[in-house]
């Protein structure tokens, strides 16, 4: 293609319409993938999500939960802050031993 008989302007207009393409392209070439991988594991008898382990469903034998600690602790200054006991100690913990008091003033 020879480039060197357009006008700056159609240089630039060029420029634009590739760029356009471009990501039309690869919107079209992801999805024509995606529909390939699909094909392709329900061929084997699995869902993508299951190959991918995305499946919430898949493989969750023996898999452990996060725990959610209970507050131990609550900032009487703001009843919506609490501590569990855990981790590092909040501000607001920390401000109120500081000032000399007790922690376990603190406990719920």
């Amino acid at each position: 293609m020879d480039l060197s008989a357009l006008t700056l302007p159609q240089l630039y207009q060029l420029q634009k319409d590739l760029d356009r393409e471009i990501v039309r392209r690869k919107e079209t070439d992801k999805q024509d993938l995606l529909n390939e991988l699909q094909n392709l594991a329900a061929a084997k008898g699995f869902s993508l999500n299951e190959v991918l382990g995305l499946d919430k469903k898949a493989g969750k034998k023996g898999a452990v939960a996060p725990s959610s600690s209970k507050a131990q602790f609550r900032n009487p200054n703001d009843a919506n802050q609490t501590w569990s006991g855990r981790g590092r100690k909040p501000q607001w913990a920390l401000d109120w031993i500081a000032a000399g008091k007790s922690i376990d003033d603190l406990r719920i």
